[in-house]
C-alpha cells in the first residue's frame, strides 16, 4: 500500500469518526436540552438553536453548564 493510499484511508476513517461523534453529541444534547431548544449535527459541528437562545444562554446558568459539560 502506498503512502498516498494509506493517508487517504486514514483521512476517510477520521472523517467517519468525526461525523459519528457529531451525531452522537447532537443526540445527547437533544435529549438533555430544555423544550424549545434543539441540537442538530451539520458538517462543521453541532448547531444549537431555539427562540431567544442567546438570552436564555446568558440568563440560565444550568443551560450554560449543560452545554459546556457536553461539549468538553
Amino acid at each position: 500500500m502506498t503512502f498516498d493510499r494509506l493517508a487517504e484511508r486514514a483521512r476517510r476513517r477520521a472523517e467517519a469518526r468525526a461525523a459519528a461523534r457529531r451525531e452522537a453529541l447532537a443526540a445527547d444534547l437533544a435529549g438533555a436540552l430544555p423544550p424549545g431548544v434543539k441540537a442538530e449535527a451539520d458538517d462543521d459541528g453541532v448547531v444549537i438553536s431555539g427562540r431567544g437562545l442567546g438570552r436564555r444562554f446568558a440568563l440560565d446558568a444550568a443551560l450554560r453548564r449543560l452545554i459546556e459539560e457536553k461539549t468538553r
